[in-house]
């Protein structure tokens, strides 16, 4: 068995990996104007500012089993005031308010790099809300819920009046 070279090994602990920062913009169903927030500190990116409040996106997986995620997401804690949101809740702005997660990497971030990773929510409806605390659940902004592709295709040309 040949030895690994030393330029390989050094390489490969050079290898570090990046965080994932989660950027989220709420969008009200009523009105105009976006949120954008968070987690812990303030960040400009992409000509946008972001306000560090402390958020939590939970339920998002799928499991073995084949039940569909019921995500929720958490803003806030004991030390947040979010009265700023309660015109939101009492007017029905909150109401199917459309939640987008942007997923980037820290180091676009720093660089403020159009790289991301998408996903888009809406909000089903308000768990729970406090002043300091809101706790929403979400649904998958999505026409259909999880669905599979047939195992035979309908191409030509055994088909030949199905187009591509």
């Amino acid at each position: 068995m040949p030895a690994i070279p030393a330029t390989h090994i050094s390489d490969a602990h050079k290898l570090i990996a990046d965080a994932k920062i989660d950027l989220y913009e709420l969008t009200p169903s009523i009105g105009s104007g976006t949120l954008r927030f968070k987690n812990d500190s303030n960040e400009r990116w992409l000509g946008n500012d972001y306000t560090g409040l402390p958020v939590k996106l939970s339920g998002e997986t799928f499991t073995s089993q084949g039940s569909a995620p019921q995500p929720s997401l958490q803003i806030g804690d004991m030390g947040v005031n979010l009265s700023p949101f309660k015109p939101l809740i009492f007017n029905g702005g909150m109401d199917n308010a459309r939640i987008v997660r942007y997923r980037v990497l820290l180091d676009d971030l720093i660089n403020n790099r159009n790289i991301k990773e998408v996903s888009v929510y809406r909000v089903k409806r308000i768990e729970s809300y406090s002043v300091s605390q809101i706790t929403v659940s979400l649904a998958v902004f999505s026409p259909s819920g999880p669905s599979s592709m047939p195992f035979r295709q309908f191409v030509p040309p055994d088909f030949p009046f199905v187009v591509l």
